[in-house]
């Protein structure tokens, strides 16, 4: 390998490091934001402004999906 591919692998390297750093500090700050009840509470009414039409389907999808987790955990624990 000669000196400018290593220091060309090295150079990608540092970057999907950097890329996948940034990616978990931006993942780990929202959701210590949205732990602090107050927060969320702002949070959802901001999203909710902007977007009213997204509460309507993600309320039903999880009810699609609630009677599927409690046979799954009712199966599981036999």
């Amino acid at each position: 390998m000669s000196k400018t591919n290593s220091e060309h692998l090295d150079t990608e390297a540092r970057d999907i490091l950097m890329l996948s750093g940034g990616a978990a500090l931006i993942v780990l700050g929202a959701g210590m934001v949205l732990a602090h009840p107050a927060l969320r509470q702002s949070a959802k009414a901001a999203l909710g402004a902007l977007m009213p039409d997204l509460e309507g389907p993600f309320k039903a999808g999880i009810r699609g999906v609630l009677p599927d987790v409690e046979r799954y955990l009712r199966l599981k624990g036999m």
